[in-house]
């Protein structure tokens, strides 16, 4: 009994001594904000961009923005950390354990690279840690190597509530490069990663690896989703309740591995919001309507795991569709507020791809096909068409019937005032 009070005593204590360190009030920098943290500290970080790459530093703290002590998610764009192109955003590589946490902000603009052994992420570096990264956007950073996103090297840290979207790897591993590293995933989105080579638009695993996932989204990546290397350990995945575009068999084994595919998971368009503005909620056109077009992720994620918040069952992906929300969407064809250009569907596609768009007026449009170059590739309508919806199917081709090569074409819609491009893959 004497024994177990001086515990408590102690955890009480080490409660007490925890120190929230405000930026920039206390600490004009967060990396500076790190370096007088002690573990159990809390750095919390006021909405702003700062420009600037940080490093735990064995520090066992959390640095997160103002969503830590509100519910507003908002926060989450709000506070961004910019890695201004100048290495890895974050690092975590000096033995960090769970209780490192990064919590709710954007990271963003960082350059990854290296040479063996020292291979560092463009957004995240974890190497020789496992720490906890929560309710994060991960997007537009490069490496010239591996890991887009995040490189894990000897790591395999927490991922929950995280979007991971529009990364470059030059080699492997856009979204996520695992190196005998076991990452979790949670209700993860991995969209619209891309590497110059076939290693793993969405996750790339090496020597090794084995990461699992769970109520996760891997869609639109380019090119395969997740790939094994050849040559070394093999690899192993757990998959459970996600949607994987391809389904197990589009995942590259190599012949080097395992794929445990459980219960749950499906191959079907997500339907993002508006990823090519970087929005990858979940749709449910015309909710609450029971026949409307609705996201397949929504209420098929794990029925075991909690309710997500508006008492449903839990969504796959990054973000859960509130279905307390009421009076959203519920519009006839002549009730439509603003003119849309949709996602094409499906998306990467083989041989064809439909392209949906909502016209708010009468209006002379025009729709064409572009490459990378800006170069138009074909000119699939111009028109006069009247209010509502409409859409048309490309077949691949160019302006010459000639079929184009795969890789990564936009879409650009103008209807009066109204211009909206999007992307789109095209695997062969």
């Amino acid at each position: 009994m004497r024994i177990l009070m001086i515990v408590l005593c102690l955890i009480f204590i080490t409660h007490l001594s925890a120190t929230i360190i405000n930026i920039p009030a206390d600490q004009p920098t967060i990396q500076e904000g790190i370096n007088v943290a002690v573990d159990g500290d809390t750095v919390l970080v006021q909405p702003g961009t700062y420009v600037e790459n940080i490093n735990y530093n064995g520090k066992n703290i959390t640095v997160g923005s103002l969503f830590l002590t509100t519910p507003d998610t908002t926060y989450i764009s709000q506070t961004i950390i910019d890695g201004n192109e100048n290495g890895s955003v974050v690092k975590f590589e000096s033995g960090e354990d769970s209780s490192a946490v990064l919590y709710g902000l954007t990271i963003t603009n960082g350059l990854g690279g290296g040479t063996y052994p020292n291979y560092t992420g463009g957004g995240i570096t974890c190497n020789n840690s496992n720490p906890s990264l929560k309710n994060l956007v991960i997007t537009d950073n490069v490496t010239g190597d591996f890991g887009g996103g995040i490189y894990c090297e000897y790591s395999s840290p927490n991922l929950k509530n995280i979007v991971i979207s529009d990364n470059f790897a030059c080699t492997a591993g856009a979204g996520i490069l695992c190196n005998n590293s076991s990452p979790i995933l949670e209700n993860v989105t991995i969209a619209g990663n891309s590497t110059n080579y076939s290693d793993g638009g969405a996750i790339g695993c090496h020597q090794n690896s084995s990461p699992s996932l769970i109520n996760s989204i891997l869609w639109g990546n380019f090119s395969q989703g997740v790939y094994f290397s050849a040559g070394f350990e093999p690899n192993s995945i757990t998959i459970s309740y996600s949607d994987i575009q391809g389904g197990e068999s589009g995942i590259v084994t190599n012949n080097n591995g395992i794929v445990y595919w459980l219960d749950g998971n499906i191959d079907a368009d997500p339907l993002f919001a508006d990823p090519l503005n970087g929005d990858y909620h979940l749709c449910w056109t015309n909710f609450p309507i029971p026949d409307s077009t609705k996201s397949p992720c929504i209420d098929a994620g794990d029925p075991n795991l909690p309710l997500d918040p508006d008492s449903t069952i839990a969504d796959i992906g990054a973000f859960y569709f509130d279905q307390t929300q009421t009076g959203i969407g519920n519009l006839s064809i002549n009730q439509i507020t603003e003119s849309q250009l949709h996602q094409n569907h499906p998306n990467p596609f083989n041989p064809t791809t439909t392209i949906s768009f909502s016209l708010q007026n009468n209006s002379n449009i025009e729709l064409s096909i572009y490459n990378l170059k800006g170069q138009k590739v074909k000119q699939l309508v111009i028109d006069q068409l009247s209010a509502g919806e409409h859409s048309v199917v490309w077949d691949g081709k160019d302006g010459n019937n000639k079929p184009v090569t795969s890789g990564i074409y936009f879409y650009k819609l103008e209807a009066g005032d109204f211009q909206r491009v999007r992307k789109m893959i095209l695997l062969k």
